[in-house]
């Protein structure tokens, strides 16, 4: 949309939305479809709440953010949001006058040719699906999940997109085409794809990734340049990555949310050296990882986002971290948070990340 003259990266999300509204008239007036998509807008990672199956849901959903304080200025730090991605679905709605579904559909699903995917759960009936699975707390065997991905008013920010493995590995493959698609179609440009690589911000944590781009993240594997990008969903998770150096990608796709993570890195400690020749780092592993002597005093308090808050103490001459969500007065999780140094620190229990094994900063 940004080639064809639809959008403007740098333009104010107003001139697209022109009801956009935040709590902060400020950080309302500079925010950016760039600082959106790069993750840099300062925008809580929002609600998940559902407006129902319209084509006005992602409509709603934008303006409920308007009651939640902004994090950061805009373009100041790094703040995952999956708000961001959904304001900029609405602005891309707005200026063709089309849903977000239609659009994904005539501008990337079919001129990249990707059949093996689709947005909605009737959709699903004309391809092979695996349904979710999840443990409820205590049992011993693993139940089907019983409703399909995440609200419609959340489509941007991939709450109902489902697609195969190879739909992913095809998607990733225009980027290591110069933007065509396998029948030569020029998708997006060259110089497109050169500005969706280039990196907008430095992340404060580096086991996610190293720096964030236009959509992609990016991280060194070995000296190689890595982009990607991974998601949970309530039935499944998956991560893609490709090496523009190297010409490959490789995608996995995993029907148990909680172990997409784990089963893609043990996928990718394999096939990375012995396929790709690249040496993929090891993750931080809480049973032997270096700690470093910092003072915990700065880091102990009570911080919130939306729909959970997260309390920090010093205990034992460790600090620990617990999880509440909403108004709960008992908290979901929590573990010591392990120093590494330079602000970061790695959860002792993995599933204060997701299983993703990521540290915090």
């Amino acid at each position: 949309l940004v080639e064809e003259g639809a959008l403007d990266l740098d333009a104010p999300v107003k001139t697209f939305i022109d009801d956009f509204r935040l709590p902060d008239s400020g950080a309302e007036a500079a925010v950016t479809i760039r600082h959106l998509i790069s993750m840099s807008a300062g925008i809580d990672n929002g609600p998940y709440e559902a407006h129902g199956r319209g084509d006005d849901a992602l409509e709603q959903y934008v303006a409920s953010l308007a009651e939640i304080p902004v994090i950061f200025q805009p373009g100041t730090a790094f703040g995952y949001s999956n708000a961001s991605t959904n304001i900029s679905g609405l602005a891309a709605q707005r200026v063709k006058g089309q849903n977000w579904e239609t659009l994904l559909m005539e501008k990337v699903l079919k001129p990249i040719g990707l059949v093996q995917s689709a947005m909605f759960p009737e959709d699903l009936l004309y391809h092979p699906v695996a349904l979710g699975y999840g443990y409820a707390p205590g049992a011993e065997q693993p139940q089907r999940i019983p409703y399909w991905g995440l609200p419609r008013s959340m489509a941007p920010a991939g709450a109902s997109l489902c697609c195969s493995a190879g739909d992913l590995v095809r998607f990733a493959r225009t980027f290591l085409w110069d933007g065509k698609s396998a029948e030569g179609q020029q998708v997006i440009s060259p110089a497109g794809v050169e500005h969706m690589h280039s990196p907008q911000v430095t992340l404060p944590n580096r086991v996610m990734a190293h720096k964030w781009c236009m959509g992609p993240y990016f991280k060194e594997w070995d000296g190689q340049p890595i982009y990607g990008h991974s998601g949970t969903n309530t039935g499944g998770s998956s991560m893609l990555l490709w090496c523009p150096s190297k010409n490959f990608a490789i995608a996995t796709i995993s029907n148990v949310a909680s172990q997409g993570y784990p089963f893609a890195d043990k996928i990718f400690n394999t096939v990375f050296p012995d396929v790709f020749g690249v040496n993929k780092p090891a993750k931080p592993d809480p049973e032997t990882a270096q700690r470093v002597a910092v003072d915990l005093t700065p880091y102990a308090g009570r911080f919130e986002a939306w729909g959970q808050r997260r309390e920090f103490s010093i205990e034992d001459g460790r600090l620990m971290a617990r999880v509440f969500y909403g108004e709960q007065p008992e908290p979901v999780m929590g573990a010591e948070l392990i120093p590494l140094g330079g602000k970061r620190f790695l959860p002792a229990d993995p599933v204060m990340s997701g299983n993703r094994g990521w540290d915090v900063a």
